[in-house]
């Protein structure tokens, strides 16, 4: 089993482990306050343990930090700072706004890495009890007299790169734009979890998609509103409709463009669709057109991040 990215001595925990939390990647792009804390009587350990039993800790990492060009990553462990990730992270603002025509951004997200998904959890079900298990979270906390307060909240898996990625995409957009819709929040994040070589494509997403059923639905994508409405199948048709629209004709991925313009001044500027079908007359027919011809771009080796240790 491969050795996670970034630290040079973690032995990979148990698969049993991973099966316990295989949900989804990906994540809302929450603007929210932190949720109470589990009550006491739920956070002490049971009246049959021991009475010297020390109270488990659910504070987040911060025993040392390692900066980035535009996040700051807080950890209680060694790292190898000349990881290769390191590197593609310190890279993806340019693949993200270049592609997306949108102006940069002087934010810093905070980034919380946990050593392990056992630690992880507890903390997320102490500090916001209310969201569906994920294996990483962008949360936006409103901040009293300024911008957001950008977070993102994972741990030491062998998923870390593209969790990262994804939850850093959040951030790149909540960062310059008013709101994201739910279902263009979640296309983008999973166009650009992949290293650029991928050209946005995911190749478990379309296999998925090619072997059916699927009937898109934008207009119901569309409006979904909470974050526990968008589940695999909804991952994969965002995924679609936003590699549809970049990497097809001008005029779909002017209205994407178009759209991400009017995000920047107005949360709600009104259903994508609509103005999709200006440029697409048939968009359903479009998208399974474009699935079924795009090419999964031929695989690289592993770098060293990724290398079994």
């Amino acid at each position: 089993m491969p050795v996670s990215p970034l630290r040079s001595s973690l032995v990979v925990r148990s698969a049993v482990l991973a099966a316990l939390f295989s949900a989804l990647a990906g994540c809302e792009a929450l603007r929210t306050n932190p949720m109470t804390a589990l009550p006491r009587s739920e956070e002490a350990p049971p009246p049959s343990a021991p009475a010297a039993t020390a109270p488990v800790s659910t504070a987040p990492p911060g025993k040392k930090h390692t900066r980035g060009s535009y996040y700051v990553l807080y950890h209680d462990f060694e790292i190898d700072k000349t990881d290769p990730l390191f590197t593609e992270l310190d890279a993806l603002p340019e693949q993200v706004f270049s592609e997306l025509r949108l102006p940069p951004s002087n934010s810093i997200v905070q980034v919380f890495l946990f050593d392990t998904q056992e630690r992880y959890e507890r903390y997320m079900r102490a500090k916001y009890r209310n969201l569906p298990p994920r294996r990483a979270y962008f949360i936006a906390e409103p901040r009293t007299g300024g911008a957001d307060e950008l977070k993102i909240f994972t741990w030491l898996g062998d998923h870390l790169s593209t969790d990262l990625r994804h939850e850093l995409t959040h951030a790149l957009l909540r960062s310059v734009l008013k709101d994201v819709p739910l279902w263009l929040d979640e296309g983008l994040a999973g166009f650009f979890e992949l290293p650029p070589h991928q050209d946005g494509v995911n190749p478990q997403h379309l296999d998925t998609l090619r072997r059916g059923p699927f009937q898109p639905d934008l207009a119901r994508l569309e409006k979904l509103k909470d974050v526990v409405e968008m589940q695999k199948p909804e991952y994969r048709e965002a995924w679609a409709w936003v590699h549809l629209m970049l990497r097809t004709g001008p005029g779909a991925k002017k209205v994407l463009h178009d759209y991400l313009q009017a995000l920047r001044t107005d949360p709600n500027p009104g259903p994508l669709l609509p103005k999709l079908r200006e440029a697409v007359p048939e968009p359903d027919q479009a998208l399974a057109d474009h699935l079924a011809t795009v090419e999964v771009p031929k695989s690289r080796p592993r770098s060293r991040a990724n290398a079994p240790k």
